[in-house]
């Protein structure tokens, strides 16, 4: 279950789509189904407002409480984890680590503290599509499933632990999934599905727990319907839709995560308007979430929004100056608008990172071909595409060069 839930939220992320071309709808070759977009879009509809939590008077916050019921565990511990990791969504990543790290001290066998690490290392790698931290990450995934089998020999605090492990396990599959290591991808996301079921047994209230199950179910009909090797089964996209909303208005630590899964879900729909909405509503709360804007400046260049894609990206930089992906992007945006020299400019920046991984420098080079053949620098692009062809076999660059004078 975890595990084709995890196909799902990365894959349209991830898929760098190699023969995809220059086409006007830069999230179509991200999506699964394929489904293409409409024409030019409206200003988005009106996400709900994010409630306050109230209870500025009490000693912890009603989310707090509500997750120390929920989990049984006790309401301090559960509400630094709460700021932790909302410190994590705020992009706060140097306060969570110090935080996280008080946490490893204090509780040195829930795994918490590693665990938000890895999280904060991953996070850092899925801005930028790299792998940069992979020391980072592996030391403190490793910490953290120690700390995690340490707590389980122990009674108490189970659902918390399951939970985690849950995590971990998830994260270790996508991250798995990016080295290309399939069957590791789903031994790990098999470990989730075990954990999140003990989860659910030691705390059945725990509304972020369904997230995974809201995505299985949005992600098993869409992956099915577009594979002929799959039964296409029920149509559990809607009901898949209804958990995930749930978890983004009830859950007490997954809400942020909910809404980026929606808002993937109504990408593969190509209801860009709601796509845009969600991004949106998440920026209330954290508008320095760099996934979150990175892919609100997708939407908006599907929707024809050029400038304000450009404003989403360079927001992203202005937030992390050393983000290298936003460079791409921006270098897609600058070529829609016929703004050639900047969109070279860009795309040459972003080669030029030594980080960017083979896939993605090819993909580079193939744009970059695609922009000097619309502006007839024949030579220049065949260079281009050669290029492309000899970083990653990009199949679109091979058909373009062989289709060039």
């Amino acid at each position: 279950m975890i595990v084709v839930a995890l196909l799902g939220l990365w894959l349209p992320i991830w898929l760098p789509r190699s023969w995809a071309g220059d086409d006007e709808d830069d999230l179509h070759e991200n999506t699964i189904s394929g489904n293409q977009g409409p024409e030019k879009q409206d200003v988005p509809v009106d996400a709900p407002e994010v409630v306050s939590e109230g209870g500025e008077n009490l000693a912890y916050s009603p989310l707090s409480l509500k997750a120390a019921e929920v989990l049984h565990i006790d309401v301090a511990f559960a509400d630094r984890c709460r700021k932790a990791i909302d410190l994590i969504y705020a992009r706060k990543y140097k306060e969570a680590k110090g935080e996280l790290d008080k946490l490893t001290v204090e509780y040195p066998t829930t795994g918490i503290g590693p665990s938000g690490l890895a999280v904060i290392y991953q996070g850092l790698m899925f801005e930028n599509f790299d792998f940069r931290y992979e020391r980072q990450y592996r030391a403190a995934h490793t910490a953290a499933m120690v700390q995690i089998a340490a707590g389980q020999r122990a009674p108490g605090n189970e659902a918390i632990e399951f939970f985690l492990q849950a995590g971990m396990s998830g994260l270790e599959g996508i991250h798995q999934m990016r080295h290309g290591e399939f069957l590791s991808a789903l031994s790990h996301g098999l470990d989730a599905v075990s954990a999140v079921s003990k989860c659910k047994e030691a705390a059945p209230d725990f509304v972020d727990a369904e997230l995974g199950d809201g995505m299985f179910l949005y992600w098993r009909t869409v992956i099915a319907r577009a594979s002929p090797l799959l039964p296409d089964g029920d149509d559990d996209r809607e009901a898949g839709k209804l958990l995930m909303k749930r978890v983004e208005k009830e859950a007490v630590f997954m809400g942020p995560a909910a809404t980026l899964g929606l808002t993937y879900a109504y990408i593969e729909e190509r209801d860009l308007r709601n796509a845009l909405a969600r991004t949106m509503y998440g920026r209330k709360k954290f508008p320095d979430n760099v996934i979150n804007n990175m892919t609100a400046g997708r939407v908006l260049t599907s929707m024809r929004r050029y400038d304000d894609a450009v404003h989403m990206y360079q927001e992203v930089l202005r937030t992390a100056p050393d983000n290298q992906r936003a460079h791409y992007h921006l270098g897609v945006v600058y070529g829609r608008q016929e703004k050639f020299e900047d969109a070279e400019a860009a795309f040459k920046t972003y080669i030029g990172y030594p980080e960017v991984t083979p896939d993605y420098r090819g993909q580079a080079w193939y744009r970059l071909g695609l922009l000097y053949a619309r502006q007839e620098r024949t030579a220049d692009a065949k260079a281009a595409y050669a290029a492309a062809v000899a970083t990653s076999q990009n199949a679109a660059a091979k058909k373009a060069l062989a289709n060039l004078p």
